[in-house]
């Protein structure tokens, strides 16, 4: 019963953002990020309704899902976007390896990787594309040091609400998933991010 519940959650919030955008003309700067948020959320109290198992299965279906509907531009609420990027794709799959690494054990590494990719990576991608001024190009992907800098706050922020510990850990952590957030294109950060705040979140703290 929980796993249909979450799989018609992460689908009803995909599907109705995808109606917004296709009724009110919405940016897809907007609803690609809100739709990264709200799924993201969803991943995050997963683990306390569904197993690894189950996680694992519905990040590797959406996958499918996702890079079909790419194919053949059925999300564009998500698919919109001018540069080339797969980051949809990667996200599911991204979960699917957190979970499988770090779940059932790991619960609180799995969920700050999610934030990571979940909100900071979307603020700072919004951020950087509605307001980035001072931009670099890498292999064709635009980014930009607003973006980075918003990425940077919003991580140390969730770093310091996991871990109230004081010590070097709440600067470098950040730091590190900043700067990889920065050098990833492609849309790769979705995939590399929540596996790296899991690693970064169990062997630190």
């Amino acid at each position: 019963m929980n796993f249909t519940l979450i799989i018609l959650a992460c689908s009803v919030i995909i599907v109705g953002i995808e109606l917004l955008k296709r009724r009110y003309s919405l940016p897809t700067s907007i609803t690609r990020r809100a739709t990264h948020i709200g799924t993201s959320m969803v991943v995050v109290v997963m683990p306390l309704f569904i197993s690894a198992n189950q996680i694992i299965t519905i990040g590797l279906v959406f996958a499918v899902i996702l890079f079909v509907g790419r194919r053949y531009d059925v999300f564009s609420a998500i698919h919109g976007v001018e540069r080339r990027t797969y980051g949809e794709v990667y996200l599911p799959l991204g979960v699917a390896i957190t979970a499988y690494y770090f779940l059932p054990d790991s619960l609180a590494s799995f969920q700050f990787g999610v934030f990571i990719m979940g909100i900071s990576d979307a603020l700072g991608g919004l951020i950087g594309e509605r307001f980035g001024k001072h931009n670099i190009k890498l292999f064709g992907n635009k980014k930009s040091l607003e973006g980075s800098v918003i990425f940077f706050v919003s991580s140390l922020v969730i770093t310091i609400l996991f871990f109230p510990i004081w010590g070097y850990q709440i600067v470098v952590v950040p730091l590190i998933l900043t700067v990889t957030e920065f050098s990833l294109v492609y849309g790769l950060d979705n995939l590399i991010l929540p596996v790296l705040g899991a690693f970064l979140a169990k062997g630190l703290f």
